[in-house]
């Protein structure tokens, strides 16, 4: 995929209810949902906050301007591998290609809550359920290389900047969008109705790779000596060597290693 792409999925709207999602927030296992403060622009100045469920989920939805997470749902849910599948299908994604670090959440906003302008690193796959969410992406090239390092080190939301002529998807139910990693995008939820979305993901072993040479130039950046370059510039080999390395020594990416 070299850029983002609209489909149409026919998930079951009997697994995305506010009821059924209620107690998927209260039952899930630990940090596995999240009720938390949405957005309030289109970048973001202060941090989302906790909140404390004390009410049904709808309630709370019409009453304040939040962001429910509920997160890798195959793994403690077993309704939404289903799921999850089906929409890979409806995308018409490369099957064939082995997939790194999958992903499968549901996102709740309330009506007109916003999210901020940000970058993923992975492949996604965005299914309207309920209510709106239009989708604004912008080319890969608009992030400094600087920001690239960042991505994944807390640099995730990143300051507005014009975006140009972006790629717009409005998502209502039955619609869905795709996009490559590492594409800024910033939502907007219109209407009163919560917005509920069934989101996939997965890295290729092309992210993988362009992120391990963004995560040892992050580190060679820091030294404030070298000035790296990006990936596809150079010594990448040599870097994935390197992260390979490190992830072997701190324990850390074992599913990374060798790609």
């Amino acid at each position: 995929m070299r850029e983002p792409y609209a489909f149409r999925h026919d998930l079951d709207p009997e697994l995305f209810t506010l009821d059924r999602l209620d107690h998927l927030v209260r039952t899930a296992p630990p940090g596995k949902a999240h009720v938390r403060t949405a957005d309030t622009g289109k970048e973001r100045t202060d941090g989302p906050r906790d909140v404390d469920l004390g009410e049904p989920l709808a309630d709370a939805l019409a009453k304040r301007s939040l962001h429910v997470y509920l997160q890798d749902l195959p793994q403690w849910e077993p309704a939404y591998e289903a799921a999850r599948r089906q929409v890979l299908d409806a995308a018409d994604s490369d099957r064939s290609e082995k997939q790194y670090v999958e992903s499968c959440n549901i996102r709740i906003f309330s009506g007109e809550a916003p999210v901020s302008l940000h970058a993923d690193g992975e492949t996604q796959f965005n299914c309207g359920i309920a209510g709106r969410s239009v989708w604004y992406f912008a080319p890969p090239a608009l992030l400094t290389d600087e920001e690239h390092e960042w991505l994944l080190r807390g640099g995730q939301f990143l300051p507005w900047r014009d975006l140009g002529e972006t790629q717009t998807f409005d998502l209502g139910p039955g619609d869905a969008c795709a996009a490559p990693p590492r594409w800024p995008h910033w939502l907007e939820h219109p209407g009163s109705e919560p917005a509920i979305s069934f989101e996939v993901g997965y890295w290729t072993a092309e992210a993988v790779r362009e992120r391990k040479v963004y995560e040892i130039n992050w580190l060679l950046r820091k030294t404030k000596v070298v000035r790296p370059r990006p990936p596809h510039a150079g010594a990448d080999a040599l870097k994935r060597t390197v992260f390979d390395a490190v992830s072997l020594a701190t324990r850390k990416g074992a599913e990374l290693r060798g790609v």
